[in-house]
């Protein structure tokens, strides 16, 4: 695990990086903009090495966007950043976070993340760009209780 990575909430002027490390990684950036500062992002010698982000819609939090530059995964980066979001969002009023997944739905499940169906998904959640995108790429969806 690399322990000299830095945590922090993005704000505005980190949109350009994170919008290329997301394209770096084969995952979408036309609506991240919208909410980068709904992105936990991880430096490294002052680049943004890592990034997720978590919509909150209702009382449920979207797990997102999560990427991490190829020359550092498998360095624990993801985790720290995804165990930061769900923190963050155990401190407000969220009950379930939930995440759309193609290829990773068993790092999820470290988590608690079970797969559910679509239709067990709050419709905030539903309506969420995010969530459309993944519905039409036959994504798994799943659901982590957060109380």
């Amino acid at each position: 695990m690399m322990t000299d990575v830095l945590l922090r909430p993005a704000t505005p002027s980190d949109w350009h990086q994170v919008a290329a490390l997301l394209e770096r990684c084969g995952l979408p950036t036309s609506d991240v903009s919208l909410i980068i500062e709904s992105f936990q992002i991880a430096i490294y010698e002052g680049l943004i090495v890592g990034c997720a982000a978590a919509e909150h819609h209702g009382t449920s939090v979207l797990i997102r966007s999560a990427a991490v530059e190829a020359a550092y995964r498998d360095r624990g980066i993801a985790t720290r950043i995804v165990d930061a979001l769900l923190m963050r969002a155990r401190g407000t009023e969220a009950r379930d976070a939930y995440v759309f997944s193609v290829v990773a739905p068993a790092y999820f499940a470290r988590w608690g993340f079970t797969l559910v169906a679509n239709e067990a998904v709050p419709q905030e959640v539903m309506s969420s760009i995010a969530a459309q995108r993944a519905t039409r790429a036959s994504a798994l969806c799943m659901r982590c209780e957060l109380r």
